[in-house]
């Protein structure tokens, strides 16, 4: 994909031809995005508008005919974090952003995308009525998918965001998205206010619950980078990410993001990395 960004870097028509056409193939919409993205990171807001402007069109198309907001809902939030990361260098506050964007998706999704959720809405009551369940209230199961949809559009965003900082760094400063990963560490400040939309949507519930389930991710991010960088400090390599992913996801499963969260918490009041001596300092003392 390195020739990919460099394609778009030489000249904004490219950009614009990018993001259009792979804003037209069913499912590539991210990685549109994704340029759109290293547009902005890399020249600025002012070349990053002419871009999505043209380029949404497919994604309006989609929006228009098919009801479908889910592509232009990703390259305009794409578009606002990746000037807030151009504009802050902070991962930290992309993280936090992007939860509130999710928070206030929810209100734009029935206004956008009304027919989509509808339709929705029927096939979920269609399969639990063949599959013999009791079949829940319809504006919950509605509720439901408008979170889901929400919180898919900002991690996707999220992870278009990221793929475009690796080409920026390949292209301009090579090793540099790895160096920022493994530093991320979310501020204290953050950590409760992220905690606190847990708290309070886990507490009240219904409408609130969004709160909780767009502060997650925000807080399971950093504490994969955590685990990244202690490792990578540690030189342990590949074989230990790929030993610390099978026991997250085949031995801990349900309690693999709540232990991640809690360790994110953790480690913006304690800096845990700080505390973990590299291996080449382990050697040198010994």
């Amino acid at each position: 994909m390195s020739g990919l960004a460099k394609w778009v870097m030489k000249k904004r028509l490219n950009a614009i031809i990018g993001v259009m056409v792979f804003g037209l193939i069913p499912m590539m919409f991210w990685l549109a995005a994704a340029i759109l993205g290293l547009v902005v990171l890399r020249k600025g807001v002012k070349e990053g508008i002419p871009v999505l402007a043209w380029g949404c069109l497919p994604a309006l198309v989609l929006w228009v005919y098919q009801g479908d907001a889910t592509a232009l809902m990703v390259l305009v939030d794409v578009m606002l974090l990746g000037y807030l990361l151009r504009s802050t260098m902070s991962w930290s506050w992309v993280l936090l952003v992007g939860s509130f964007l999710a928070v206030i998706s929810t209100l734009l999704q029935p206004l956008l995308m009304a027919d989509i959720l509808n339709l929705a809405v029927t096939l979920v009551q269609s399969v639990l009525t063949k599959e013999g369940v009791e079949v829940p209230d319809r504006n919950l199961i509605f509720n439901q998918a408008v979170m889901a949809i929400s919180i898919f559009q900002v991690v996707i965003a999220i992870i278009s965001l990221f793929l475009a900082r690796k080409w920026q760094a390949g292209l301009y400063n090579p090793g540099g998205l790895r160096t920022e990963f493994h530093q991320l560490r979310l501020p204290i400040v953050f950590s409760l206010i992220l905690g606190g939309m847990i708290l309070i949507g886990e507490s009240l519930g219904g409408s609130f619950s969004i709160l909780a389930q767009a502060a997650i991710p925000a807080l399971v991010l950093p504490g994969l980078a955590l685990v990244h960088g202690i490792l990578a400090k540690k030189e342990i390599g590949v074989v230990g990410l790929i030993a610390f992913y099978l026991v997250g996801f085949f031995v801990l499963n349900v309690y693999f993001a709540n232990i991640l969260v809690a360790l994110c918490v953790i480690d913006s009041f304690v800096d845990i990395r700080s505390r973990v001596q590299g291996k080449a300092s382990n050697s040198s003392d010994s």
